[in-house]
């Protein structure tokens, strides 16, 4: 802690609050920026709560403290005086505080990433028999109207990437999907089969995502609803991407978009939405095969769905997360970050979408060689969506981190890697 010239000393929380309150910024607006909630930052300031490396480190940034916030935090913490210093006035032994603060790093309940992987076997496995039963299943009757809502339920754990819950509704709702007969109903059915599609794609089971992929495509042209069909070849073209046939993703990008644009003039606002999310997925898949025309216009034209279906998940920091992926796929990552740097994150509407958001911009910074802001903005991710930090993109990135400080320096980073299930 900085000496005043008087004997006193300025706690980091103390130096946390004048900043703040001389740049003019609530707690609020520090919350924005850090992804700690108000209670915390408060409870910090005031000296009830000892401050993890990650707030030091964000805040410094935020508040343009030119690296005072963080020395305070090394003063303070990570060098604090032993316990028998403390009681019986003996010599200074100095013991850093890493592993407490790893283990608060996120400020959420961590776990080891042992329990993790078996809740998601078995949700898999669940959604496997929901789509393949062993035996004719009937379904609960429910009405158009009860139907649509579960769904929207639904929808709403996707975006809080609540995927492990959410397979629990989706069980319940794929035997509904199934002996759905009018447009209306299929296409509702659709809905049901694109997050199935999505969360095995989360949980990492391409194969069984392609049996909801197939179920949900047909359901989607049955209906003639131009959403479903949206969402339907999106999800093909997801899952061609993930096979690596680049190609045939990009091409069932165009053709598919050529048949819906005709009719976008006059759709729904959710149409909108689906279309740029078809667009957005299809310009990455363009970025692989080092179309970068094509992946350029495919993003412009994911913007242009944007503005009109400004209040869905697809906003204009939706379709930023795909430019921060094509420029990384194209090998410009300061490009990437001038991308992110283009909107606030908290004007992402979902924590599904903003972890991506951070995962991304982490991968950016790995691959332009700043390690310490990638570890950061992986930690900001687990923060605001653990379950986004455990798939395969963020744990590749994690790991190629971990092999560019053997010795783990990054300040976090074996912490992230053991609840993400990562080797050390």
């Amino acid at each position: 802690m900085p000496d005043l010239g008087n004997g006193a000393t300025v706690s980091f929380g103390e130096q946390l609050r004048r900043y703040r309150q001389q740049r003019n910024i609530s707690l609020s607006g520090l919350h924005a920026v850090t992804y700690f909630s108000k209670s915390y930052l408060s409870r910090v300031e005031r000296g009830l709560r000892n401050p993890e490396r990650l707030l030091a480190e964000l805040a410094d940034d935020a508040l343009g403290a030119g690296g005072k916030l963080l020395e305070a935090w090394v003063g303070e913490y990570e060098n604090p005086p032993s316990i028998l210093e403390t009681c019986s006035g003996g010599n200074t032994t100095k013991r850093r505080t890493f592993l407490k603060s790893a283990a608060l790093v996120a400020g959420v309940g961590l776990t080891d990433g042992v329990g993790q992987p078996d809740q998601s076997a078995t949700a898999v496995a669940r959604l496997r028999d929901a789509l393949v039963p062993d035996a004719p299943t009937s379904a609960d009757a429910l009405t158009p109207a009860s139907f649509a809502r579960a769904v929207t339920r639904a929808r709403r754990d996707f975006a809080a990437a609540r995927y492990t819950d959410l397979a629990d509704s989706l069980v319940a709702l794929i035997p509904v999907a199934r002996s759905a007969s009018d447009p209306a109903d299929l296409a509702t059915a659709a809905q049901v089969y694109h997050l199935t599609t999505r969360t095995l794609i989360k949980l990492s089971a391409s194969p069984y995502a392609w049996i909801a992929a197939h179920q949900g495509e047909q359901a989607a042209h049955a209906s003639g609803d131009i959403r479903a069909i949206g969402e339907a070849r999106r999800d093909l073209v997801s899952l061609f991407h993930r096979a690596t046939d680049y190609g045939k993703a990009r091409d069932i990008t165009v053709s598919t978009a050529e048949s819906l644009r005709p009719q976008l003039r006059s759709a729904p606002v959710p149409a909108w939405g689906a279309y740029g999310a078809l667009m957005s997925t299809g310009a990455i898949a363009a970025a692989r095969l080092e179309d970068r025309d094509s992946a350029l216009g495919m993003l412009t034209e994911a913007e242009e769905a944007a503005r009109h279906a400004p209040n869905l998940a697809l906003s204009l920091g939706h379709v930023v997360t795909y430019k921060i992926g094509v420029s990384i796929v194209l090998g410009d990552a300061g490009t990437a970050v001038e991308h992110a740097r283009t909107i606030v994150p908290d004007e992402i509407p979902t924590s599904e979408r903003r972890a991506s958001y951070y995962t991304g911009i982490a991968e950016a910074y790995t691959l332009w060689g700043k390690t310490d802001r990638a570890v950061r903005a992986l930690l900001i991710a687990e923060k605001i969506a653990p379950s986004e930090v455990s798939r395969t993109g963020p744990r590749q990135v994690i790991t190629d981190l971990l092999h560019r400080d053997r010795h783990s320096k990054l300040s976090g980073l074996r912490a992230l890697a053991r609840r993400s299930g990562v080797s050390l």
